[in-house]
């Protein structure tokens, strides 16, 4: 499965970017809420990670969908920008509608920090496959079933070093998957395993792969 995080540029354009700001990964600077897609494709998003890389430029959910074509499951995460509150609904309804477009709904987990667009996504497509997000800040205390119960997700979505066994206990005796990130190391992914995880989220997938072809 393939993770990636969307949010809205300035024309209500889907694109595919995990910070608020363009600064870290591109040549732009700023909130990419007050850039048009026209002006983000301007910014040269590959050459912090190496030379070879400069004509990279930030994508729009669409080209990515149609770039994987439904080979591999694909995990979007809703980002919500708390200095530019969106309309109800605007940015769930404009994923759902690429996913429709091109026939991905199989294929396709939303999830977010923020549960309330979760929670409209499933009152928009109740077929539709969420997950939330474990903010320690806000979440504290609430297990697993309370969480994803109230929005009606299937998914309860942690970090490594937050999650507990009572975590993964509570979610088991509700039917919820418990998907855990980041897990980078042969340490942390059996530790995960050994817990019962269900999914695992890494920057490494072929080494994560591989640990878990020689443990089975």
């Amino acid at each position: 499965m393939i993770e990636l995080d969307v949010r809205l540029s300035k024309d209500e354009e889907v694109i595919v970017l995990h910070d608020r700001t363009l600064q870290r990964t591109s040549t732009g600077n700023g909130a990419a809420r007050n850039y048009t897609l026209a002006e983000i494709k301007e910014f040269d998003a590959g050459s912090w990670f190496g030379p070879s890389f400069a004509s990279e430029r930030i994508p729009t959910l669409r080209e990515v969908l149609q770039l994987v074509d439904r080979r591999k499951w694909v995990d979007i995460e809703l980002k919500s920008d708390f200095l530019h509150r969106e309309p109800y609904g605007l940015l769930e309804k404009k994923v759902l509608s690429i996913v429709e477009e091109l026939e991905f709904t199989r294929h396709v987990i939303f999830s977010s920090f923020d549960h309330r667009l979760v929670g409209t996504i499933k009152k928009i497509a109740p077929e539709a496959r969420t997950g939330v997000l474990y903010n320690i800040y806000r979440d504290f205390g609430r297990l697993p079933s309370k969480l994803a119960g109230r929005v009606g997700a299937s998914v309860f979505v942690c970090s490594k070093i937050e999650l507990t066994r009572s975590m993964v206990r509570d979610a088991r005796q509700h039917g919820i998957a418990v998907y855990v990130y980041t897990l980078n190391t042969t340490a942390n992914v059996n530790k995960m395993t050994d817990l019962g995880v269900d999914g695992i989220i890494s920057d490494n997938a072929d080494d994560v792969v591989g640990i878990l072809k020689e443990n089975n």
